[in-house]
C-alpha cells in the first residue's frame, strides 16, 4: 500500500476509525462495565462508545484505554503520520506542510513511536552471530564539543556490532568504553562460536578468554591499516553503520544525550524490519498493539 492508496482508504473520520479498529489499535467492539456491547457514536465534536441499556447508559471516549488516549490529532492525521514515520517522511517541515501537524506535536509523536521501538527491542533482545558467522564490533563517539568550544560536557560513547552474514546489528549508548562495560554486552549480544573482528582497543583483549563462549578474535590496527594486509580483517561494515546512524541523527538536528538510547533503538528496529523484509508500516502498527493493546 502506498500513500495515495492509504489516503483514499482513510478519507474521513469514520474510515480512519475503522482502519484503526481493524488493525487493533482501537477497540472493536467494546463492552461497558456491566458487560453489555456498546455502540459507537460519531458526531462533529465527540466520538464515544455508548451503552444503550436504560439501566446503564455508560459512555466512554473512543480513545480511552488505548494508545491514543490523550491525543488531539484527528484519526486520519494519526494514520497518515504513522505511515509517513514508517517511511522516514516525518520531518518537522513535512509534517507542517503535508499533514498540518505542528512542530511540537510532530516531535512528541516521533518520541511516542521511539518508545514503541524501544519496547520492541527490549522484549526481543538482539543476539547476533554464531558458528560460521563473523561479527564486527566498534565503539563510536556521539557527543563532543564542536571545534573544542562551548560547554564542557562528558563524552557520550556508543557501542555496537553487525553480523556480516545476516546484517543484524545492535547499538547501545554506554557510559564508557572500558572492558568492564563492553565485555558483558559482547557476551550477551553475540552468540558462542562467533568470529569477532575489532580494532586493537585494549578493552577487547579478553574476548578469546570469555568463559564458555568459544570466540575467535581477529583485529586490525587502525593506526596502520583500514584492512589488515595479512588476514583481511576490517571493521568497515560497522563503521558504515555508525555513519548511517549519525546521518539520521544530524537530520534530527542532533540528539539530546538522554534520548540517544531511544534513537539507537529506532535504528535497530528499522534495521531489523529491513533485514526481515517486513513492511515498516505494518510492523509499527503491530508493535503498537503489542506495546499498548486496548484495555
Amino acid at each position: 500500500m502506498n500513500l495515495l492508496q492509504l489516503s483514499a482508504l482513510v478519507h474521513d473520520k469514520a474510515s480512519s476509525i475503522n482502519f484503526l479498529q481493524q488493525r487493533g489499535i482501537l477497540h472493536n467492539p467494546r463492552s461497558c462495565a456491566n458487560n453489555h456491547v456498546m455502540l459507537l457514536s460519531l458526531t462533529a465534536h465527540h466520538d464515544r462508545w455508548r451503552c444503550k441499556r436504560r439501566e446503564c447508559r455508560e459512555n466512554i471516549s473512543i480513545r480511552r484505554d488505548t494508545w491514543l488516549e490523550g491525543s488531539k490529532l484527528s484519526f486520519r492525521q494519526i494514520v497518515l503520520f504513522l505511515y509517513c514515520w514508517s517511511k522516514e517522511l516525518s520531518s518537522i517541515k513535512f509534517c507542517e506542510d503535508e499533514l498540518d501537524i505542528a512542530k511540537c506535536t510532530a516531535i512528541d509523536w516521533s518520541n511516542y513511536l521511539r518508545e514503541v521501538c524501544a519496547d520492541t527491542v527490549i522484549r526481543n533482545p538482539f543476539v547476533i552471530g554464531g558458528p560460521n558467522c563473523t561479527v564486527e564490533i566498534d565503539e563510536s563517539l556521539f557527543t563532543r564539543r564542536k571545534n573544542h568550544r562551548g560547554r564542557q560536557l562528558p563524552q557520550q560513547w556508543a557501542f555496537g556490532g553487525i553480523c556480516r552474514e545476516t546484517a543484524e546489528c545492535f547499538m547501545f549508548a554506554v557510559p564508557d568504553r572500558g572492558a568492564a562495560t563492553l565485555m558483558p554486552i559482547i557476551t550477551q549480544c553475540i552468540r558462542p562460536g562467533t568470529t569477532i573482528i575489532s580494532d586493537q582497543w585494549r578493552a577487547y583483549n579478553g574476548i578469546v578468554a570469555a568463559p564458555g563462549m568459544g570466540y575467535t578474535h581477529e583485529t586490525v590496527n587502525h593506526s596502520l591499516h583500514f584492512v589488515d594486509p595479512n588476514t583481511g580483517a576490517n571493521t568497515q561494515r560497522i563503521e558504515r553503520s555508525w555513519k548511517t546512524a549519525k546521518e539520521r541523527n544530524k537530520r534530527h538536528n542532533g540528539t539530546h544525550r538522554q534520548m540517544l538510547d531511544s534513537y539507537l533503538c529506532e535504528y535497530m528496529w528499522r534495521n531489523r524490519v529491513r533485514v526481515a523484509g517486513l513492511d515498516p508500516f505494518d510492523s509499527i502498527i503491530s508493535d503498537i498493539v503489542t506495546f499498548w493493546p486496548p484495555g
